[in-house]
C-alpha cells in the first residue's frame, strides 16, 4: 500500500461498516417492535417521506457528474503536483553536473599565470676595470603558460569515473520515474477513498432519514399509549446515533478530500466524482506467483534504480583503486619574462623558454586515502545489494497479497450482487403484499433499509475491486508503461 502523509492513503470503510451495522442492529429493533405494535390493525401504514428507491437511484446518479474528475485524472494531476518528483527532477539534474564534471577531467591541466616581481637593488658585477659589467634588472615581469596531461588516468581512472557517473544519471532518471509512478499511485488510491467516503455519507443520510421517519410514527403511537415510553426512547436513541455517524462520515469526507486536493494541487477548485463506479471492471486471472514476480522484477523501476546504482559504485570503485599506483603525467612549461633567468647574461627585455617532461609520482597520504575510500565504496555497494533483496521480498509478498485482495475482490462482488438481487426480490415483494394489504409499510421500510445497505456493499465491492486491481498494476509494474 502507498504512503501519503506520513500514512497510509487507503482506507477499506472498516470503522463506517462497524458504525452501520451498529445503528442497523438498533433501528431494526425498533422497527420489531413497532411492527408487533400496529400488527393487530392488520392496516398498511403510508411510506416514510423519501423512502422510495427511485429516489435513491437518481441521488446516486447525481452524485457521478460527466465531465468530473476520474482516477486516471486524479493520477496524472499528482504526478504534477508533487513535491517528492519536483525532488526528483532535481536530483537528475544534479546526476547530470555531476557527470559533465567528470567528463570534463578528460580535458588536460591548461593553465596561464602572469607575474610582476619587484627586485631588490644589486650592485653591478665588473669583471674588470673599465668594462660595463653585469647589471641586475629592479623589476620583473613573467608569462607562463602549462599543459598538464595525467597519462596513466586516461587508461584507467577517467573511464570508470565517466561510466560511473553516467550510470548514476540512469540511477537517477529511474528514480524520477519511480516518484512519478508512485505520486500517481498515491492519486488514484486517494481518489477511490474519497468516492467511497462520499458514497457512505449518502447512505448514513438516508439512514438518518428512515430512523427519524420511524420515530414520528413511534411518537404518535406513544402518544396514543400504543407503545411504551421506553420503546420511544430506544428509537430516539437510534436517532442520535445515526446522527452521530452522518457527522463521523461528514468528517472522513472532508479529509479525503483534503488529501485529494493536496495530493492533486486542486486548491480551492470545486471536486466532482466524474467515474461512474458502477460499471464494470475486467481483472486478469490468476497466474503463479513465480511468473507475477519475475514480472514485477522486470518492470518495476525500482530494481532498475538499485541495479544502475550498484553498477556505479562498482565502476567508482574500480576509478578510486587507479590511485593506488603511481601516476605518469606529461607536461609542457611556457616562459616569457623580463628579464628570463634562464639566460645569461640577463637582459632587460622579454625572452621566451620552454620545457617539457615527464613524471612519475606516488604518495603515501594519497594511497591511504583510497583504501579507506574503497572500503566505503564496497560497503555502500553491500547496502545496496542488501536493499535489492529487501525489496525482492517486499515486493513478493506485496503481489501476493494485491493478487489476493482482486480474488476476494471479485468474490466478494459476485457476493454482493447475489445479495444485492435477493433485497430487490424482497422489496419487491413487500411491495405487492402491501398493495394487497398483507404487509405493513414497516415491513416495507425494512426492506428498503436492507436494499440500501445491499446497494452500498455492491458499490463498495465495486471500489474494492478497483483498488485491489490498482495495487496489482502497481506492485507489477504495469503503470510504469
Amino acid at each position: 500500500m502507498r504512503r501519503a502523509f506520513g500514512g497510509t492513503v487507503a482506507w477499506r470503510g472498516g470503522t463506517a461498516g462497524a458504525l452501520f451495522g451498529r445503528m442497523r442492529l438498533g433501528h431494526s429493533l425498533a422497527l420489531t417492535v413497532f411492527a408487533v405494535s400496529i400488527a393487530s390493525s392488520a392496516q398498511a401504514q403510508p411510506q416514510p417521506e423519501g423512502s422510495s428507491m427511485a429516489s435513491f437511484d437518481k441521488e446516486l446518479d447525481a452524485l457521478f457528474a460527466p465531465g468530473g474528475l476520474t482516477a486516471d485524472q486524479a493520477s496524472k494531476r499528482a504526478v504534477n503536483a508533487s513535491p517528492t518528483v519536483r525532488r526528483a527532477a532535481a536530483s537528475l539534474d544534479v546526476s547530470i553536473a555531476v557527470a559533465r564534471s567528470a567528463e570534463l577531467a578528460l580535458v588536460p591541466r591548461i593553465g596561464v599565470t602572469l607575474t610582476y616581481t619587484r627586485l631588490s637593488p644589486l650592485d653591478p658585477v665588473i669583471f674588470a676595470p673599465g668594462t660595463p659589467g653585469i647589471t641586475f634588472a629592479d623589476n620583473q615581469y613573467g608569462a607562463q603558460g602549462s599543459i598538464a596531461i595525467r597519462l596513466s588516468d586516461y587508461l584507467s581512472q577517467y573511464p570508470n569515473l565517466i561510466a560511473g557517473a553516467r550510470l548514476g544519471i540512469d540511477a537517477a532518471r529511474a528514480g524520477k520515474r519511480t516518484s512519478e509512478v508512485g505520486a500517481g499511485q498515491d492519486g488514484r488510491l486517494a481518489y477511490y477513498e474519497w468516492v467511497r467516503a462520499r458514497l457512505q455519507v449518502m447512505v448514513a443520510r438516508r439512514q438518518l432519514v428512515q430512523v427519524r421517519a420511524t420515530l414520528g410514527q413511534v411518537r404518535a403511537l406513544a402518544e396514543a399509549q400504543r407503545l411504551s415510553t421506553a420503546d420511544r426512547m430506544r428509537v430516539e436513541s437510534q436517532e442520535a446515533e445515526a446522527e452521530q455517524i452522518v457527522d463521523q462520515l461528514q468528517n472522513l469526507v472532508a479529509l479525503r478530500e483534503e488529501q485529494l486536493r493536496l495530493l492533486i494541487g486542486a486548491g480551492t477548485e470545486p471536486l466532482l466524482i466524474g467515474e461512474d463506479i458502477r460499471t464494470e471492471v475486467s481483472a486478469p486471472g490468476t497466474q503463479p506467483l513465480d511468473d507475477l514476480m519475475a514480472t514485477a522484477v522486470r518492470q518495476r523501476l525500482e530494481f532498475v534504480q538499485l541495479d544502475f546504482g550498484i553498477a556505479a559504485k562498482d565502476k567508482q570503485r574500480e576509478a578510486e583503486k587507479s590511485n593506488l599506483y603511481p601516476r605518469l603525467s606529461a607536461f609542457v612549461i611556457g616562459d616569457n619574462a623580463r628579464p628570463n633567468q634562464r639566460i645569461f647574461p640577463q637582459v632587460d627585455k622579454f625572452r621566451p623558454t620552454w620545457q617539457a617532461g615527464l613524471a612519475l609520482s606516488w604518495t603515501l597520504n594519497e594511497t591511504l586515502n583510497t583504501r579507506a575510500t574503497m572500503r566505503r565504496l564496497s560497503a555502500e555497494t553491500r547496502e545496496l545489494r542488501a536493499d535489492r533483496e529487501n525489496l525482492e521480498r517486499g515486493t513478493r509478498i506485496e503481489v501476493l497479497a494485491a493478487q489476493q485482495a482482486v480474488t476476494l475482490a471479485q468474490r466478494s462482488l459476485k457476493t454482493s450482487q447475489k445479495g444485492l438481487a435477493a433485497a430487490e426480490e424482497s422489496y419487491r415483494v413487500r411491495q405487492a403484499l402491501l398493495g394487497a394489504q398483507r404487509a405493513t409499510a414497516v415491513e416495507l421500510v425494512d426492506a428498503e433499509t436492507e436494499l440500501t445497505r445491499a446497494r452500498i456493499t455492491s458499490l463498495n465491492a465495486r471500489i474494492d475491486l478497483r483498488v485491489a486491481l490498482a495495487q496489482l498494476t502497481h506492485a507489477l509494474g504495469n503503470d510504469t508503461k
